[in-house]
């Protein structure tokens, strides 16, 4: 795959049924051994080779079981949300950067997604 070169900055958060603070933010196993949660990203700034991808917003819905970090997790399912505004091409490229194929820092983290339950488009606002 050809690999434009790309850059996105901007906000992160999640929420999830682990105990405060949440274990995972520390490499560590999720309270009870399972999590469920949503990751929630917003671009401030960010491209990927021309298309630009300021202000756009990604939502995921997460559930695993064990120790990601320690590669015993097992059964990551996620479900991915793109926000509305985007164009094709801006999808395709958000896509291409949190699949992992873009490479970067979701790489190592896409890696350990055992299943992609869908995606889809979604009216997504941070305040």
């Amino acid at each position: 795959m050809n690999v434009p070169p790309w850059q996105v900055r901007g906000d992160w958060f999640d929420v999830c049924s682990c105990n405060i603070p949440c274990p995972c933010e520390f490499a560590q196993a999720p309270t009870d051994n399972y999590c469920e949660g949503v990751l929630a990203y917003h671009i401030k700034h960010g491209h990927y080779g021309d298309v630009a991808l300021d202000g756009l917003n990604i939502v995921l819905v997460s559930a695993f079981s064990g120790d990601l970090w320690a590669g015993t997790g097992e059964d990551w399912e996620v479900g991915v949300f793109v926000d509305s505004q985007a164009d094709a091409e801006q999808r395709e490229a958000i896509q291409s950067i949190w699949s992992g194929q873009a490479g970067g820092w979701m790489r190592g983290m896409a890696r350990m997604i055992k299943r992609v339950r869908g995606m889809a488009v979604a009216d997504i606002r941070f305040e």
